[in-house]
């Protein structure tokens, strides 16, 4: 029974797949001219004379496609299929057609192709205009049918489909897209449509890569947002407020004169009442007569009432300017938002008593689904790069919301194809050769903070999951990127590398990247240990030993018994990667909770900060503290941002770059593992067993959350009843009760010190349990 269950959650889970190896016909493209800026169409029709039991489409379209059969949209999902590294691995989508061919006769499967990240057109600075597997959009489609009788057939692109060009005119993943509906060709995705006047599609190459099946969620709408208001500025002008900052598109409802060429700005900020068209252009180095960034332009056919939504591009925005250059009459209801981002399934969710802290959970939620759509990004509209930072410092928000499991098995793989045979890592994912760390050069320099992502994710994942299997997957290439530090460490010292990016006040690069230094080694360490490799852990083990030693003779100074950096970031971090010895722990976090208050509860710290400060204040008797630093609205801080409006997070804490970037808010993570207090447990991972351990802070009224786990749902909730606190748990596997000694009463607990703090700790077993706590 239990190796049924065993291979139950493995297929579940998606470890185990069977890739479709099958294939026949060619991969097909109209031209090989990638400054060819229209997007092709393909189709192909064919005969059904025997009743069909199902029928497969293996999809190989890049940069996206749309496929339809008999004129019908195969699936809902927008920006398909997944990015990747072309020239090394490939995603196809399967999707079950057999309803859409629900007779025999003549039949039709039809394809559009958009370029995404597969054949860049416009310019910025990370030169994905020269990406060495930059081609012209091609296909691979099988469509595999199934008849009664038990025989199949085999549908597959070669020359004998056809191909033309249709109303787009223009696409690109930086820019926007250009749709002239005059151009529109009526019915050509249907069977009855005549192609004779079409051309032959062209045999060509494979982009490269080898073709693995998309088994993470694709992109979808997830929600449709209406503006909060429309604003006539003169001169065929309209402002947009989506009243909301998001991923996706924006759906136009236009009726007018044929040829009226309407064009859609988007953006996050406003000046002088208008859209700031300069805002977060900076990394654009656009060539004469290429279409702004952020910027979709729609040419009416004329008649009636026309509806316009971009197929193959996406933008960060919570504005649409809307212009014309005829006369047109747009309301409220002209425009409607798209938000799209991977269809990830909810995970867990998070509510309290304090409004701020509800609109800070909302607000990190949605700038983690505005930046991930098909691999973690940065932020939406001028990157939608795969920082790998940003995307290691954000993976526990994801982890605890969402659903994300694959998303993160399918973009460890991105970064495993990014690594060098040298083992070293850049500071992207997918990478196209840009962001490699380059010796002497600190613009491309991005050290161990950026280039761990792939340990600190697997890590993650085998916490939060249980997969061995991933650890084992990934362990030598983690293994030969910490070599690769290690080498360029100074007496185990490694002084390169980005510092705490966005920081107030700066803290020494060789102190950041130290600690990561430090981490990865205890990370390989750990997971040699949990395949049973002893020589490495052992070897490991001394290695981070080593880098700790030397660390604190760099930065301790005895005498004092403090660290000589004092900034908020370096005194969290020498905690948090516990590089602190036991005696300097105490003294450090009472520094920074000193320094914190000093500064009036305001940020001085960056990104690693970001990670560092609250769980390090919370963890050692400064729950409070870190709670008033988190909810203070003046400059800087986290909730200044959502008192001036905002809807999602700031690049920056004066919030003039982006406003949808995720990196600054892992805070989320911090409300799951420490105001409700749920906690993984490394040596049962997957929450076969985890602690409870909640911060009750004073400000609080209550506090309720819960998490499905891959044992089943975890609930914590606690609330004030006159002077005591009342806390409901359920308990799917087994858990650690620890609670502030003496809050318990008529309980047979234990009295245990972690770290430098005292609990009482009592064992729970599956169920439901209430405590009444003084």
């Amino acid at each position: 029974m239990k190796n049924i269950l065993t291979i139950a959650f493995l297929l579940i889970a998606g470890f185990v797949q069977a890739q479709y190896t099958s294939w026949k016909g060619n991969w097909i493209t109209n031209t090989e001219d990638t400054t060819a800026t229209k997007a092709p169409y393909f189709r192909k029709t064919f005969r059904l004379d025997r009743k069909i039991t199902n029928a497969t489409a293996y999809v190989a379209g890049v940069g996206y496609h749309i496929v339809f059969v008999n004129g019908k949209p195969v699936t809902d999902a927008v920006l398909e299929q997944a990015y990747t590294r072309y020239d090394k691995r490939l995603l196809y989508k399967v999707y079950d057609v057999t309803s859409l061919l629900p007779k025999q006769g003549l039949q039709s499967i039809a394809a559009e192709l958009g370029n995404g990240w597969y054949n860049i057109q416009s310019h910025a600075v990370w030169g994905f205009q020269n990406a060495p597997w930059r081609n012209t959009p091609r296909l691979l489609l099988n469509l595999v049918v199934r008849y009664e009788d038990g025989t199949t057939e085999t549908i597959a692109t070669d020359d004998s489909w056809k191909c033309a060009t249709g109303p787009s005119q223009f696409n690109c993943l930086y820019s926007g897209e250009i749709y002239d509906a005059r151009q529109e060709v009526p019915g050509w995705n249907q069977t009855a449509f005549n192609d004779a006047a079409w051309q032959q599609a062209l045999k060509t190459s494979s982009p490269g890569g080898a073709l693995h099946e998309q088994i993470m969620p694709s992109i979808k709408v997830i929600r449709r947002i209406k503006p909060v208001s429309m604003k006539k500025l003169g001169n065929g002008k309209y402002l947009f407020d989506m009243g909301q900052n998001f991923a996706g598109v924006a759906t136009l409802k236009v009726k007018g004169k044929a040829g009226t060429k309407v064009t859609m700005y988007y953006g996050e900020v406003l000046k002088d009442g208008a859209l700031d068209m300069v805002h977060n252009t900076e990394h654009m180095r656009s060539m004469p007569g290429e279409l702004r960034f952020q910027t979709d332009v729609y040419y009416l056919k004329g008649g009636s009432r026309e509806e316009f939504t971009p197929r193959f591009v996406y933008h960060g925005f919570q504005y649409v300017q809307v212009e014309a250059d005829n006369d047109l009459a747009l309301d409220a209801k002209s425009l409607e938002g798209l938000f799209y981002s991977t269809g990830f399934e909810e995970a867990g969710h998070f509510t309290s008593s304090d409004p701020m802290i509800n609109k800070l959970y909302e607000a990190a939620r949605q700038s983690y689904r505005s930046n991930f759509l098909s691999i973690p990004t940065d932020c939406p509209q001028r990157e939608k790069n795969g920082w790998t930072a940003d995307a290691h410092i954000s993976a526990e928000i994801g982890l605890w919301n969402y659903k994300t499991a694959e998303g993160y098995r399918k973009w460890l793989n991105d970064v495993r194809d990014a690594q060098l045979p040298s083992g070293s890592m850049p500071g992207i994912a997918p990478s196209n050769g840009w962001g490699y760390d380059r010796a002497g050069s600190e613009e491309f320099t991005f050290g161990p903070a950026w280039g761990s992502a792939l340990g600190f994710v697997t890590w993650y994942m085998y916490l939060y999951h249980g997969d061995t299997a991933l650890v084992r997957e990934h362990y030598d290439a983690f293994k030969k990127y910490t070599d690769v530090v290690a080498k360029g460490a100074e007496g185990y010292l490694f002084r390169h590398g980005l510092d705490d990016w966005m920081s107030l006040v700066k803290t020494p690069v060789t102190f950041t990247s130290t600690a990561y230094f430090y981490t990865d080694a205890v990370l390989v360490a750990k997971m040699a240990k949990v395949l049973g490799n002893t020589a490495d852990e052992k070897a490991y083990t001394t290695l981070a030993d080593s880098i700790r030693s030397a660390f604190n003779r760099a930065y301790f100074d005895k005498a004092t018994g403090h660290y000589k950096d004092s900034t908020m970031t370096a005194l969290s971090a020498a905690v948090f990667h516990e590089l602190a010895a036991p005696e300097a722990v105490t003294k450090a976090a009472a520094q920074l909770a000193a320094k914190v208050q000093r500064s009036n509860y305001h940020a001085d710290f960056g990104v690693m900060g970001t990670k560092y400060v609250l769980p390090t204040l919370s963890e050692h008797g400064y729950a409070d503290i870190a709670f008033s630093m988190l909810t203070d609205t003046g400059y800087a801080g986290w909730a200044h941002w959502i008192a001036n409006g905002a809807t999602t997070l700031f690049e920056d804490w004066p919030g003039e770059l982006s406003h949808n970037h995720i990196f600054f808010g892992d805070y989320c993570a911090w409300f799951y593992k420490t105001l409700a207090g749920i906690r993984p447990d490394e040596n049962a991972p997957g929450f076969k067993h985890f602690f409870i351990q909640p911060a009750f802070v004073k400000a609080l009224n209550f506090v309720k959350a819960d998490y499905e786990s891959r044992y089943g749902m975890i609930k914590v909730e606690w609330k004030r009843v006159d002077k005591g606190i009342k806390l409901s748990v359920e308990v799917p596997s087994a858990a650690t009760l620890r609670l502030p000694v003496g809050v318990l009463k008529g309980k047979q607990t234990k009295l245990v010190t972690v770290g430098d703090q005292q609990y009482d700790e009592l064992s729970l077993q599956q169920g439901k349990y209430t405590f009444d706590l003084q």
